[in-house]
């Protein structure tokens, strides 16, 4: 009865779970190849 909305949920889940790991490995990366680029200089 409730199938499409337990699968609407779910995928709310699953979408929010992969933004929220997402975000912070963008933001590692980024800080890592900023480091980098400044031990190049250097």
């Amino acid at each position: 009865m409730n199938m499409t909305h337990n699968y609407m949920l779910g995928l709310a889940v699953l979408i929010f779970a992969f933004i929220f790991f997402y975000i912070p490995m963008v933001y590692a990366f980024l800080a890592i190849r900023k480091q980098q680029r400044k031990q190049n200089k250097s």
